[in-house]
């Protein structure tokens, strides 16, 4: 039996190959820091069941005149206490670097002291502060009072919880193949162990059109690694030491990056942050959005941040360029089928990333205002997943036939 892709054009049953409309969304570029912040940040609750001269091209961090942190290094700004949301994984307010920011309401109490009647006001950016629950706006009511800086929030009570009145404006994040970051350490410890296995046997490593890791194998066939649990694996190991413990290989093509820096650091680079963006795509749901809390949430369970003590990773500086990261990335994909005497076929076609899963639209747009930091990871993050979505959809199908 012999295994082979079929490279002309191919008779497709119309149930055989899902029609699907472009996915259009938020894979990512370089730039930008890494490390941690400190930040106080939610206790969890009870856990919850199964990530030179100015025409000098240095980068900002580098060299004794250094405008910005280095990528990797900490923030030693004092930080900010939180509420404990960190059972229930609600949208909420943040800063820059995806940090919760802290909240506290003032109530009216009922005669007894303790029965909340209504809320009166509240305060951001405390320090001591809860996390802010941010409101689902197709659920408010007209009159809503409650808004900062055009942004509906719902309030909570002087424990940094929803009253059960109020509950049902808050937005759950829903994170599904990523709840493998809940899981015990040994899961991704036994994913990564395979999947370095497998980069180090490999013939040739280079990337898929979404960023991820593509592997030549011994027999000469190319397989992109789409483990949810090796991608995420792979992705905890970049985001806690910037290169990939345990490679062995010294050919790494397009990653060289991913190698123990030469200098014997294992501070993050911009480079190492744009990949981590592509694997955390790689774990997610390939028909989601990837969104700013999901990234932080997943961080919180792979212990890349630390909430409790209020040490958040450092996004800074990080910002994303879509036209430079898909520039000229056309896979040879299924072409737009069609009907020749009843039966549907489908030829063959090298497809445009940027113009067909993106519209051709290129972020961030000429005149955007944009905050370098955990948005412009997620953006990355979220671009790849789309991009994974588009391929899946429209890959050439592949065929056990008799030798």
């Amino acid at each position: 039996m012999s295994r082979r892709k079929v490279f002309c054009y191919v008779l497709v049953l119309a149930l055989c190959v899902p029609m699907v409309a472009l996915a259009a969304g938020g894979g990512g570029y370089r730039g930008g820091d890494g490390g941690v912040v400190t930040e106080p940040a939610p206790e969890p609750e009870a856990p919850v069941d199964d990530g030179g001269g100015e025409d000098s091209d240095r980068p900002p961090y580098a060299g004794p005149d250094a405008t910005e942190p280095k990528p990797g290094t900490g923030n030693e700004e004092p930080g900010i206490a939180r509420g404990d949301l960190y059972g229930d994984l609600y949208v909420v307010v943040r800063d820059p670097n995806g940090a919760p920011t802290g909240y506290t309401w003032t109530w009216e109490f009922a005669a007894d002291g303790e029965t909340l009647v209504q809320p009166l006001s509240f305060e951001a950016g405390v320090d001591g502060g809860f996390a802010q629950p941010i409101a689902d706006a197709a659920l408010l009511p007209a009159d809503w009072p409650w808004w900062d800086d055009d942004v509906p929030i719902v309030p909570t009570d002087p424990e940094g919880h929803v009253p059960d009145a109020y509950a049902y404006l808050t937005q759950e994040v829903e994170i599904g193949r990523l709840n493998v970051a809940r899981a015990g350490a040994e899961v991704l410890d036994n994913a990564y162990d395979e999947a370095i296995a497998n980069i180090n046997g490999a013939l040739a490593v280079s990337l898929d059109p979404a960023g991820r890791m593509l592997l030549t194998l011994a027999d000469g066939t190319e397989k992109t690694v789409d483990s949810p649990r090796e991608n995420l694996a792979l992705y905890r190991e970049i985001m806690r030491s910037g290169y990939l413990p345990g490679l062995t290989r010294t050919d790494m093509g397009p990653l060289e990056h991913l190698r123990v820096k030469g200098d014997g650091s294992d501070e993050i680079d911009p480079a190492d942050l744009y990949r981590a963006a592509c694997l955390f795509a790689g774990a997610a749901d390939k028909f989601g959005d990837i969104t700013l809390d999901m990234v932080i949430y997943v961080n919180d369970f792979l212990g890349i941040n630390d909430p409790v003590a209020g040490v958040y990773f450092d996004f800074r500086g990080y910002t994303y360029n879509r036209g430079l990261a898909y520039a000229g990335v056309e896979p040879e994909l299924l072409d737009d089928p069609v009907y020749i005497e009843g039966q549907l076929y489908f030829g063959l076609r090298n497809r445009n990333i940027l113009a067909e899963v993106f519209g051709g639209q290129d972020y961030p747009v000429e005149g955007d205002t944009v905050v370098p930091g955990a948005r412009e990871f997620t953006k990355a993050a979220d671009d790849s997943v789309h991009t994974i979505w588009f391929i899946h959809n429209w890959a050439v199908p592949e065929y056990t036939l008799p030798e």
